[in-house]
């Protein structure tokens, strides 16, 4: 007779790297929300750490793969009495209930809108203070310090580093730590295994901080940068990212920025904003060979000009947020379409990700700016503003989230089969534009998505198909007359259709649509059976100015149009937020 053993959860390493793995250690300087979960992930870890040996390299591998600064690195040298820092008087305001929080950076306004220079200041002291940020560190071991007994144990927390955030101007006088010990050990790299590299500021200062980039191993490959590039020397970052892969820098960039960015040849993936202020039709940047990851956010103008002026001969994955600086859509329709034609220019893309939102405000004193509206619409279809894009035939991958006002009548779904052969996704979003005047009132929606029989334009020219989403679509009497339906089974896995327009009086058509479905893609057939679809009449929003006479309403209610919505899955795509510009931003 044998008995199980039974196996706890040490006995099963892997399991624990995966649970410890979903802490959220990586520290993001310029959102103050995320503070305290980090505080708590790593207080967390530190715990696990603590509570028994299986847990120990698991959490610890977790908690030192992602810094928030080089300050433990400091105090871990402390600790291994490798080094000593000076006694310092305030200690005891570091246990303070009114203390700043650990890994937030001191406030830049006040309430109001209003920066309050005092307050900030006071608060930056203090925080200071907690940080023990102007206390001085030094190496205690004469001669080598790689001759102290506990040197080891010091290289095994600093080989789990992967990603640390170092104060780049004006810095801590820990940081001064860091020159005096790669000088007393001979050259060494102290952090080998570090990747990633933030740079964060307390304020507008130009003083390099000694000592941060003796941490800095040749093998870094990325770079966040939350501050303007121009206001870094070139060939300082040169020097020691000589093989700088992924960059991302989240203020607004102008020309001088982007000439300094474009110096780097080894970059393969590039997240910028842009803000030029006055257009320049030619940049003249140089270019970047084997970039292949562009996403970007600005004007559709400003947006233009950088892809007419880089050089980019590897470029095969663009996303592109364009902001609404307008206030006409035949203007903005203008802009939307000559950036299409610029990205035309890039045959090698095989994904693209096109989104649109409101421009961000810069917010002066208390009064928040009305999100302008949008007065008129473009005369023509989707297909006509995206009509450029239809010469890139490599497509694979294609989103789209374009305002109502850019869309007149229904889509040419079959222009967009013929054209796109090879795509595995596509996503057409249209979103209903709406200003922030209590007075605007969008406008109704409309079958952005052309015929429902247009999906089997799909099944039958794109084989290697599996998500379609489209907008808002209609059925007529005769749509199950008008397909001709493909000869063989296609293996479409997610179809969206956001909702159906039936004609006055018709509901009775729904079946058609489950009986369409299931004779074009029969995968999905079973979300568009009959009994999953609703019906609902248009909604129209009106101010409080504008509320129509109560009598007027019931008048017109029989007029209103009815749409059929689906249930379920099949009348969303939770994942559609992957799907925009915002996925290719890299996981730092």
């Amino acid at each position: 007779m044998t008995t199980a053993t039974r196996r706890s959860l040490t006995d099963v390493p892997d399991i624990l790297y995966n649970v410890f793995s979903h802490f959220d250690v990586h520290a993001v300087w310029y959102n103050d929300n995320r503070s305290a979960a980090l505080y708590d992930s790593r207080r967390s870890l530190a715990m696990a750490a603590r509570t028994c040996r299986a847990f120990t390299d698991p959490a610890l591998k977790m908690l030192w793969s992602s810094l928030p600064d080089d300050q433990p690195l400091s105090d871990l040298l402390c600790t291994l009495g490798i080094a000593t820092r000076e006694r310092d008087l305030d200690y005891q305001s570091r246990h303070d209930e009114d203390k700043p929080q650990r890994y937030r950076l001191p406030p830049t306004d006040d309430v109001g809108g209003y920066p309050d220079f005092d307050a900030t200041d006071a608060y930056e002291r203090r925080w200071k203070r907690a940080r023990g940020y102007d206390v001085n560190y030094s190496i205690s071991t004469p001669g080598d310090p790689r001759t102290h007994a506990h040197w080891d144990r010091f290289v095994e927390y600093a080989s789990r580093v992967r990603a640390v955030a170092l104060f780049i101007f004006d810095g801590p006088k820990w940081s001064r730590l860091w020159d005096e010990l790669q000088s007393a050990a001979g050259g060494i790299t102290i952090l080998p295994m570090l990747y990633t590299v933030t740079f964060c500021e307390i304020g507008p200062r130009r003083a390099l901080t000694p000592g941060i980039f003796a941490l800095l191993p040749p093998s870094v490959g990325k770079l966040r940068l939350p501050l303007p590039p121009s206001r870094l020397d070139s060939s300082v970052v040169r020097k020691y990212f000589p093989h700088i892969r992924h960059m991302d820098v989240q203020p607004e960039c102008g020309v001088e920025d982007l000439r300094m960015l474009a110096g780097f040849p080894t970059l393969r993936w590039l997240s910028i904003s842009l803000s030029f202020g006055i257009p320049s039709p030619n940049l003249a940047l140089p270019a970047l060979p084997v970039l292949g990851t562009l996403a970007m956010e600005g004007s559709w103008t400003d947006l233009t000009t950088l892809l007419n002026s880089a050089h980019l001969p590897s470029l095969h994955t663009l996303s592109v947020a364009g902001w609404e600086g307008e206030d006409n859509a035949s203007k903005l329709a203008m802009d939307v379409k000559q950036c299409f034609h610029a990205i035309s220019r890039y045959k090698s893309i095989t994904n693209l990700s096109i989104y649109t939102t409101y421009t961000p405000q810069h917010q002066y004193g208390c009064v928040e700016d009305d999100i302008p509206e949008v007065h008129g619409t473009f005369d023509g279809d989707l297909l006509d503003t995206m009509r450029p894009l239809l010469s890139l035939r490599s497509l694979r991958y294609l989103a789209t989230r374009l305002p109502d006002y850019l869309v007149g009548t229904e889509s040419d779904l079959s222009l967009m089969a013929d054209a796109w052969p090879d795509l595995v996704e596509l996503h057409l979003i249209i979103w209903v534009y709406q200003g922030w005047s209590r007075a605007y009132i969008p406008r109704p929606e409309r079958p952005y998505g052309g015929r429902l029989e247009g999906i089997a334009h799909f099944a039958g020219k794109c084989p290697r198909l599996r998500v379609l989403h489209l907008p808002a679509m209609e059925i007529a009497e005769e749509s199950l007359g008008a397909v001709e339906f493909p000869s063989e089974t296609h293996d479409l896995q997610t179809l969206v259709i956001e909702k159906v327009l039936f004609p006055y009086g018709r509901a009775d058509l729904a079946g058609q649509i489950s009986e369409l479905v299931r004779r074009v893609f029969p995968r999905v057939a079973s979300a568009f059976e009959q009994d999953q679809i609703r019906f609902g009449k248009e909604e129209f929003y009106f101010s409080e100015d504008d509320d129509p006479d109560p009598g007027e309403e019931e008048g017109k209610e029989e007029e209103q149009e009815t749409w059929g919505f689906v249930r379920g899955a099949s009348g969303r795509f939770d994942d559609c937020t992957k799907h925009m510009w915002l996925r290719w931003r890299v996981a730092w």
